[in-house]
């Protein structure tokens, strides 16, 4: 259904927007077979959870239309996710999907995740060109410690031919408490910073995004100490800016709480050459309300050990960028 809505506003005539860049932490996006160098236990179609190839495919289904919805009247030029198993996954969803339609292409790295669970990035192929891709391997104090790696990629946005630098983020968890497990994020997102600056030595003006899910708000240290992220300000050109959608309450509800885990950050310089529009994509499809008292929650494909059919956890952010 989301695609035939996808379709008839396609031939919409005025261009609203130059390139979209979409993040989506997918909610354990994992394929039905086992690996035996991850803790994949969960997903196997004979764990608890009985993942299955039937539940597979329903959520590949979901993950591309969530893209077009998203995307509306024109699919997302690149799409950051978090939360994959591995390439197979992303290649069954572009290739047995409606996504078959929209020229899709795959960067990928394997992380050292002791679950297996990666960053990635989809690409259009009509409307983006990777330069050079490369990740950030996280490297801790601990050296025994594994977290997910950050995916760098560069690339040309082809409908205006500039340049454009494009950070995927998934910050270590929470698990073990939040002030616990805060250092790890905070010595990620310096290690994210030590690269975007040395993007900006060679070009202060250049176009950078930085999203992901932080397992951090925005206000908190690895966000505003780490990355220098913050909401705009005049008298700091190299600090990114934490882009705000005023019209959301969250990506992620949590004991009733909605917060901002999932964030769209960019540089200045991106500020002064486009009109940016940052959105929470909070279409009622996405979320399923308590029949009591109307409050909204993510439409979840688990809670706790039960399957629950829905779409993620999380609900996905989009930032769609026009040329000044």
């Amino acid at each position: 259904m989301l695609f035939c809505m996808f379709l008839s506003c396609s031939c919409v005539g005025q261009k609203e927007r130059d390139f979209m860049v979409m993040f989506y932490n997918t909610e354990n996006l994992f394929d039905t077979v086992d690996n035996p160098r991850v803790n994949d236990n969960d997903f196997l179609p004979n764990s608890q959870r009985q993942w299955n190839s039937y539940r597979y495919n329903k959520k590949l289904q979901n993950i591309a239309q969530v893209m077009a919805l998203a995307g509306g009247w024109q699919m997302p030029d690149v799409v950051g996710f978090c939360e994959v198993e591995n390439d197979t996954c992303l290649r069954d969803l572009i290739q047995k999907t409606d996504l078959y339609r929209f020229g899709y292409e795959i960067i990928h790295h394997e992380s050292l995740d002791t679950r297996g669970i990666d960053v990635a990035l989809l690409y259009n192929k009509n409307t983006f060109k990777p330069l050079l891709d490369s990740i950030i391997r996280p490297v801790f104090a601990d050296v025994s410690r594994k977290t997910r790696d950050v995916l760098y990629v560069e690339g040309c946005m082809l409908s205006t031919n500039d340049t454009i630098h494009v950070f995927v983020c998934h910050f270590p968890s929470r698990r073990g408490g939040k002030d616990e497990s805060e250092q790890y994020r905070i010595t990620v997102a310096r290690q994210v910073r030590v690269v975007v600056d040395s993007i900006l030595s060679k070009d202060p003006d250049a176009n950078i995004v930085v999203t992901g899910d932080f397992n951090d708000y925005p206000n908190e240290k690895s966000i505003t100490k780490g990355l220098k992220a913050r909401k705009y300000v005049d008298n700091c050109p190299q600090c990114l800016v934490n882009l705000q959608d005023e019209n959301a309450d969250g990506t992620y509800k949590y004991k009733g709480y909605w917060n901002f885990l999932d964030q769209g950050i960019v540089s200045q310089g991106f500020l002064h050459d486009y009109e940016i529009n940052y959105h929470v994509v909070q279409d009622e499809g996405l979320l399923e309300r308590n029949e009591k008292t109307g409050e909204a929650t993510p439409y979840r494909t688990y809670q706790g050990e039960m399957y629950h059919g829905g779409y993620s956890d999380h609900l996905p952010i989009t930032i769609s960028f026009r040329k000044r």
